[in-house]
């Protein structure tokens, strides 16, 4: 079992013991890589940042697929006349 960070301080944000393993964990890992010291603390906000920084590089690829994504017209769907072939580039 992986030793507790910062054991005996208050937790402002209660996260389940085994989340709080994975990423003591990901500290020691960190640890070893970067031979620093690293707190559960500098963990958690290495994993938002990359969390954070992956979800938006997500939202723009998928932004960018849509521009290409063919358009129809809520009035072709309601006549049951649109198809692929109809469908227009914006």
């Amino acid at each position: 079992m992986v030793q507790a960070r910062g054991a005996g301080t208050p937790d402002p944000l209660p996260l389940p013991q085994e989340l709080l393993e994975r990423i003591d964990r990901y500290a020691a890992r960190l640890e070893g890589e970067l031979h620093l010291s690293v707190s559960r603390s500098d963990a958690m906000r290495r994993l938002l940042t990359l969390a954070l920084e992956d979800a938006e590089d997500t939202a723009e690829a998928e932004a960018i697929l849509r521009v290409n994504e063919p358009r129809v017209s809520w009035e072709e769907i309601k006549a049951g006349s649109a198809s692929p072939a109809q469908a227009q580039a914006p």
